[in-house]
């Protein structure tokens, strides 16, 4: 359950007016499931690069910082396909 939790607030926190939308389709789409844990995970290598002093840093913290910002154009347009169908 805490797993859960973490992929939602994650995904709370960068998108608040959603909440409750979020939460609904994590409960029922196992795809925005996925993109939650992908969204978290990506979020926790972000972390731990941007306190990296590894000369390859910079470089993996660009790609992630890309890969976040599809991800977050991806629950956005997703979030925008589903409201309609939430319960």
């Amino acid at each position: 359950m805490a797993v859960i939790k973490m992929n939602i607030l994650a995904v709370n926190e960068r998108f608040p007016k959603h909440k409750m939308t979020i939460k609904r389709l994590y409960w029922e789409d196992e795809t925005f499931q996925t993109i939650c844990e992908d969204y978290q995970s990506c979020c926790q290598v972000l972390a731990r690069l941007s306190q990296s002093t590894a000369e390859e840093a910079p470089a993996r913290r660009r790609e992630y910082l890309d890969l976040l910002q599809d991800l977050e154009l991806e629950i956005l347009q997703y979030l925008d396909e589903h409201k309609e169908n939430i319960k």
